[in-house]
């Protein structure tokens, strides 16, 4: 039988490290991207981004001239797009979404 023992004052000095290192990532990350920013996360053109995101009605947010696009709406949307998506029927270039009611 292993029988191991563990300071209490280590686990705990270890367990605020993990906690700080995912609390300072988290901070880190981003309520609104850019155009740019958004090109890069989903590693694709913004023209495909305008023709086949917006098109379909990704949410954005005008600031003047610049559009933001909030983070979490990208996720949901891609999430909702792509769960309607199969093995043959996975290109972003035909798909349309179906609008709901007056949308």
């Amino acid at each position: 039988m292993l029988n191991i023992e563990i300071d209490e004052k280590t686990v705990n000095s270890m367990l605020e490290k993990a906690i700080n290192e995912r609390v300072d990532e988290l901070a880190k990350q981003k309520y609104f991207l850019t155009y740019s920013e958004l090109s890069e996360y989903l590693n694709i053109s913004k023209p495909i981004i305008e023709d086949r995101l917006i098109k379909n009605g990704l949410k954005y947010y005008k600031v003047g001239s610049k559009y933001l696009f909030k983070k979490s709406e990208v996720d949901e949307f891609l999430d909702d797009m792509t769960a309607s998506m199969t093995a043959t029927n996975n290109d972003l270039k035909f798909y349309q979404r179906i609008k709901k009611g007056n949308k």
